[in-house]
């Protein structure tokens, strides 16, 4: 059968969207392999537990895989170093020690695990320390210094393999999703603009996108910390981006929920048209930041027409004051529509602000590179 003429075109598009996958792929296979010659070269017992340190080692930014690497190493030494001791001092051989022997050692490091995250791999490696048959016969503190050296290998490889494999910097992919996260907020903020009576699921479904989107951007933002911190990175701080991004978004918060609970037919009667041109030009505010972002290039405009649409708004307000019409509302009502003016004018300094943080990672500066 003959091939579609669009075959090699939609192949190209296929592998250029699945390219971080396909790369992060790459990066684990050769960390993998890397491990597992190196760790046979030195004759380490369990090479097994190198090489599957070097995948989970092996994230997709380098801030990730040094957050990985000393999670990873730190709690295996504390696990081994502390099994070790407990299978040295109590030692079992089956039945009640080897219970005794295992609630001594794991209680601590459990509760260790639940303090911080990082210590996760304690307790499983003091569990290895006690319970392994490699260990009784090595010794236990031989053991654990197996443990100690496959585990570092790993962590070593790993880390070494983000570095010079097709190196992903956090700080890059940073403005990628902050520019995503914009997107999904200027997307929000049309829809309030259309004031709909019913949203539509798509509508209903943006609010738990940019909860997603934010999070995300929180766990980018920390690798990207932390290769600033390692002098791997010489890109701008990426804290004050998420904390305007955070605060934009509880000003949509706000005014959705204030949309909501408002008359309907004020705002549909007296405030839709006035409403709608600040709610799109703030919106088209954010597209033109997320599109700076994305690019890498500093925004254009300076918001002239968004601090325009919302003194319109607030005209509007006035005209409602001269024609009575806000005699006749109860004080909830005249409180929520004075309230969208005050989280609109709050949401004008936030792009400003947002502007001014977009332009910090624009030019060569902005691209992560150390």
């Amino acid at each position: 059968m003959a091939s579609s003429p669009d075959g090699p075109g939609s192949l190209a598009r296929f592998l250029t969207r699945q390219r971080p996958r396909l790369t992060q792929s790459l990066r684990m296979t050769a960390a993998s392999l890397a491990t597992f010659l190196l760790a046979e070269s030195l004759g380490l017992p369990q090479a097994y537990w190198a090489v599957i340190t070097a995948l989970i080692v092996t994230q997709s930014s380098v801030g990730g895989s040094l957050k990985a690497a000393l999670d990873r190493f730190l709690g295996s030494v504390l696990g081994a170093c502390y099994g070790g001791a407990v299978a040295f001092a109590l030692p079992h051989h089956g039945g009640a020690s080897t219970v005794i022997a295992l609630v001594v050692a794991v209680a601590p490091l459990t509760v260790a695990a639940a303090v911080s995250a990082g210590f996760r791999i304690a307790p499983i490696t003091a569990i290895i320390v006690l319970l392994s048959t490699t260990g009784s016969t090595l010794g236990p503190l031989a053991f654990a210094l197996d443990r100690i050296l496959e585990i570092g290998l790993g962590c070593v490889i790993g880390l070494a393999v983000s570095l010079l494999v097709a190196p992903a910097r956090a700080a890059r992919a940073v403005t990628g999703q902050a520019a995503s996260l914009a997107r999904l907020l200027a997307d929000q903020l049309a829809a309030l603009a259309r004031l709909d009576a019913e949203e539509t699921p798509d509508v209903k479904a943006l609010p738990p996108a940019v909860r997603r989107s934010l999070a995300r951007l929180e766990t980018l933002a920390g690798e990207a910390a932390r290769e600033r911190r390692s002098r791997l990175s010489a890109a701008p701080d990426p804290d004050p981006l998420l904390r305007t991004l955070t605060r934009l978004r509880h000003d949509l918060v706000l005014l959705r929920r204030a949309i909501a609970e408002s008359d309907e037919d004020v705002l549909r009667v007296h405030l839709a048209q006035a409403w709608g041109q600040a709610a799109n030009a703030a919106a088209s505010r954010l597209q033109n930041v997320a599109d700076a972002l994305a690019a890498g290039h500093r925004p254009t405009g300076d918001g002239a027409d968004l601090a325009a649409a919302v003194a319109g708004y607030r005209d509007a307000i006035d005209g409602m004051r001269r024609r009575q019409v806000t005699r006749t509302l109860s004080t909830d009502g005249v409180g929520r529509i004075f309230w969208l003016a005050f989280t609109l004018e709050q949401l004008r300094r936030n792009l400003d602000d947002l502007a001014e943080r977009a332009a910090d990672f624009a030019g060569p500066a902005g691209g992560g590179e150390a």
